[in-house]
């Protein structure tokens, strides 16, 4: 939770200083993959933080870097870090930090030549 709250907090203070009672809306948008433990750790930052509410929309890691560099939110989220270009788009000033990780399964279903399910396969990584 401490990186959460880091985040949360750099996000914060760059929306300038607001009234004590004043609540602060922080929006961001993208990658799907991140959204259900996203959605976990903004409800319990909320239930700690009650001024502070998080919007995230899960609108994939192209809108969300979309989103970002028109600045029409506080934060985005990719599947891969911004590109040159997108950085230079909002002049530089974009700090990737890695929130989750995730593996992916290779699944397969195949017959032999002799028409018999295969059971096992050698997937070496250049296979891959």
């Amino acid at each position: 939770m401490n990186k959460l709250n880091t985040l949360v907090l750099a996000a914060a203070a760059a929306l300038g200083a607001l009234p004590a009672s004043a609540q602060t809306t922080l929006n961001g948008a993208g990658a799907t993959f991140p959204y259900p433990i996203y959605s976990k750790w903004f409800d319990v930052y909320a239930k700690e933080h009650a001024g502070v509410r998080i919007n995230y929309q899960s609108i994939g890691s192209g809108g969300g870097i979309r989103q970002f560099t028109k600045k029409t939110v506080d934060f985005g989220a990719s599947d891969g870090p911004m590109t040159s270009k997108q950085l230079y788009e909002v002049d530089g000033k974009a700090l990737h930090v890695p929130t989750v990780l995730g593996a992916v399964a290779a699944t397969f279903s195949v017959k032999g030549a002799d028409g018999k399910d295969v059971r096992s396969l050698n997937l070496t990584g250049p296979v891959l």
